[in-house]
């Protein structure tokens, strides 16, 4: 496919003072939004975040939920915010797992797509290697998943808000382990938080989900209770629970649940959640092969 770097914009400089560049690439399916910093140099390589929209969204919705590009000059990555393809009703989609969520068995290889894209960044971008991260909503939570599953040596991390991984991994093992968070809220009645089911394919619980990769991650199989976490505006205190699987060797990668006790399908997230997601990637990067082991790792 033929990759174009076709028009490049200034957004929110006016009113918030912030200048994010967007460039619009596209390979094959349309136009792609990637924020890059307005001090960007082709010298310094940078954390690569893609951010997936829900079911029926688009890369314009999730830019305003989440506010990710805001963080893009404060934070030092670059952002790429694509579009899923649309059904016959022109809803947008990812063909991620069984259950989720090309329901008119398109066919669609988003797996494929969305590898190229990365690549194509690469290409055209200085991008760290050892930090490239996925994340999205709801049915851009099972693509993360899906692409953990099938690219663990390109992908340092995920974050899945309402989303899940497949409820049969057998066929799904990654090759190698992938930073996890799964964020819910408990009274998600979408994406439910302790799992379920649609027309006859199945997805598990948050909780299941994060264990299957605690397996993956070579974590210690007994979860640590974090301190709790304030992320959404409308529920007072700080309602989220934080349980984290820890790495039992150097090779391992943490698995972590957010929940958030009272939440639906959508939180209405406060000004920290933005921050606290890009923070938890970038500090979750993929361990650098090339460094030299301690002279206790060689005997």
């Amino acid at each position: 496919m033929k990759c174009l770097l076709v028009a490049i914009a200034i957004f929110g400089c006016v009113t918030t003072g912030i200048c994010q560049t967007a460039e619009t690439i596209n390979i094959g399916r349309g136009d792609v939004k990637v924020y890059v910093p307005s001090n960007y140099e082709k010298s310094k390589p940078l954390p690569l975040i893609v951010a997936l929209h829900g079911y029926s969204a688009n890369s314009n919705i999730m830019e305003r939920y989440w506010k990710l590009q805001d963080l893009v000059d404060a934070k030092q990555f670059l952002l790429c915010l694509p579009n899923g393809t649309k059904n016959s009703k022109g809803q947008r989609f990812w063909n991620a797992t069984e259950m989720c969520c090309d329901t008119e068995d398109i066919g669609t290889d988003d797996s494929g797509y969305l590898l190229a894209l990365v690549e194509h960044i690469e290409s055209a971008y200085a991008v760290d290697p050892l930090s490239i991260h996925f994340t999205g909503h709801s049915n851009g939570g099972f693509m993360s998943y899906r692409m953990a599953c099938d690219h663990a040596e390109k992908i340092a991390s995920i974050v899945s808000l309402a989303g899940a991984t497949y409820i049969d991994n057998s066929a799904h093992i990654p090759s190698e382990p992938v930073h996890v968070l799964q964020i819910h809220g408990t009274l998600d009645t979408v994406i439910k938080y302790d799992g379920g089911c649609w027309k006859g394919d199945c997805y598990p619980s948050a909780s299941k989900s994060v264990e299957i990769w605690a397996k993956f991650n070579n974590c210690k199989m007994i979860s640590k209770q974090v301190d709790n976490i304030d992320l959404d505006a409308f529920i007072s205190g700080s309602e989220t629970t934080n349980v984290r699987y820890e790495p039992s060797n150097e090779i391992g990668c943490v698995s972590e649940l957010w929940a958030i006790q009272g939440a639906s399908h959508a939180p209405s997230f406060n000004q920290s959640f933005p921050a606290r997601i890009v923070d938890w990637m970038l500090q979750h990067r993929k361990q650098d092969q090339t460094e030299p082991k301690p002279d206790s790792e060689l005997n």
